[in-house]
């Protein structure tokens, strides 16, 4: 069953210190109609995330400045912001982080590297679990 969301106006915060990716996830997403918003490190995505209340985060995990799972704590200890749902992405094995993840308050994870349709499907039914 493929999920029904309305993307008019929906904010996604993508955060991966490869320009790459966030490039990539920019495209893929801005093209499905979303509006996103990218940073390249932990402490620039909870300054963004204060500042564009997205629907949405996809966060990298491994970055330099504050990993994925820090900034996530900041962000859920952020009470305008802890329900924001958070898919993480890792190039790990799903062994090595899903238990943090979970613990730390991701709603799913991604490995890379993933397809258009993984990635177009698990935002997709993660907005629509906000919107239920």
């Amino acid at each position: 069953m493929k999920p029904t969301t309305t993307k008019e106006g929906d904010v996604i915060l993508v955060i991966d210190d490869e320009e790459v990716v966030t490039g990539l996830l920019r495209a893929l997403l801005t093209n499905e109609g979303y509006v996103v918003h990218t940073a390249g490190g932990g402490r620039e995505a909870v300054d963004l995330a204060l500042k564009v209340k997205p629907k949405l985060i996809i966060m990298d995990i491994l970055m330099p400045d504050l990993d994925g799972y820090q900034a996530t704590e900041l962000i859920k200890q952020n009470p305008t912001l802890k329900e924001i749902p958070v898919i993480f992405l890792t190039g790990r094995s799903p062994e090595e982080d899903a238990g943090r993840a979970y613990a730390t308050g991701a709603t799913t994870f991604l490995r890379k590297p993933f397809s258009d349709e993984q990635i177009k499907n698990l935002v997709a039914l993660a907005l629509q679990s906000v919107r239920a």
